[in-house]
């Protein structure tokens, strides 16, 4: 009988041996996650509606409607990516985008409580912003179901659609994107 639960011991000692190793090599590969850095990655978010001009803007981010170049971030509040970025876009309010498109900020959220509390948390109000219960206005829109992304808008029409996870890189392929289409605009 001593046998049987010294072998036993035996067997659960190598299996939390072979146990902590897996895990080891998990976190190896994984990383934490604080510690990772973002890329800087910005990549066509192919089902988007391009070429569409909005029906109906909400109130709030209607000068985005009327502005000569405008890009419109779609972050979620169930997103951790969106989460870190969020204090990224918030700083940018009233700077302007170099001299470029004007900001706006679309908060999808699953009711309007939790997207209050992310525009408030992340000040976020400082922007051109409309919490979106459901994500209904972005989808219906520009049939967009993902973020955080970016719609970007010359002349209320939305040009091009982007997944991104640095706002610094987003920023400076949009524009690099928005002075193409204006670059086009002119050659014809």
């Amino acid at each position: 009988m001593e046998l049987f639960f010294g072998l036993v011991l035996l067997v659960l000692a190598a299996g939390m041996v072979v146990l902590f190793a897996m895990v080891g090599e998990l976190a190896s590969r994984v990383g934490d996650p604080a510690s990772r850095s973002r890329s800087a990655e910005v990549l066509p978010l192919e089902q988007a509606r391009l070429g569409h001009v909005p029906a109906d803007w909400p109130d709030r981010l209607a000068p985005l409607g009327s502005a000569d170049r405008a890009v419109l971030l779609v972050l979620s509040t169930v997103c951790n990516t969106c989460r870190q970025l969020a204090p990224e876009v918030a700083a940018l309010a009233g700077t302007g985008v170099d001299g470029g498109p004007l900001l706006g900020v679309v908060i999808t959220c699953g009711n309007a409580d939790s997207g209050a509390e992310f525009v408030a948390t992340y000040g976020l109000d400082r922007l051109p912003y409309h919490v979106d219960v459901a994500g209904e206005w972005v989808q219906n829109e520009f049939d967009i179901h993902t973020s955080p992304a970016a719609v970007l808008f010359a002349a209320g029409r939305a040009r091009a659609a982007l997944l991104f996870d640095d706002v610094a890189a987003l920023l400076a392929r949009s524009v690099q994107i928005l002075n193409e289409r204006r670059s086009e605009e002119v050659v014809r």
